[in-house]
C-alpha cells in the first residue's frame, strides 16, 4: 500500500485531478451545445475554453472528443459553467462514468507526457 501524503496548511481545492493545456498537436476537441469551442485547459473534472458564442451561467451538454493509443473516443456529459467572462468559460464536467474520468486521465496524462519529450527535442538556444 502507498503511504498517504499530506501537507500541513493545504486546504482540498478538489483539484485533484491532472490538468493540461493543449497544443495543436494534441487530438482534442469539445463541444458545446453543439458549438465547437476553442478548449485551453482540460482535467478530468473541468474545461477552460474560449466561445465566439455568448454562454450564460448554467448547465449544458457538452462532448470531448479524443485520440488515446489510436483509439477515437467521445465522452458525452453535462458542463456546469462556474466562470463567465466575455468570451472566456470554466466549468466543471458533471455526469461522467468512472470510465470516462479513467480514459480523459488516461489522455491528459499521454499529452504531458508527449509536451515533456517536444520540450526535450527543442534545440538550446545558442549563447549570445
Amino acid at each position: 500500500m502507498k503511504p498517504q501524503i499530506s501537507l500541513p496548511g493545504l486546504k482540498d481545492r478538489g483539484r485533484r485531478a491532472y490538468r493540461m493545456t493543449p497544443v495543436q498537436d494534441d487530438p482534442v476537441s469539445l463541444r458545446v451545445k453543439g458549438d465547437l469551442v476553442d478548449l485551453e485547459d482540460l482535467s478530468a473534472n473541468g474545461v477552460a475554453f474560449l466561445s465566439e458564442h455568448e454562454l450564460a451561467a448554467g448547465i449544458y451538454d457538452a462532448q470531448i472528443n479524443f485520440t488515446l493509443s489510436e483509439r477515437d473516443y467521445s465522452i458525452f456529459c453535462q458542463l456546469k459553467l462556474i466562470r463567465t467572462k466575455t468570451g472566456t468559460y470554466a466549468g466543471e464536467l458533471q455526469g461522467l462514468s468512472s470510465l470516462d474520468e479513467r480514459l480523459l486521465s488516461r489522455f491528459i496524462l499521454e499529452c504531458q507526457k508527449n509536451a515533456i519529450i517536444r520540450s526535450r527535442e527543442l534545440p538550446a538556444a545558442p549563447d549570445a
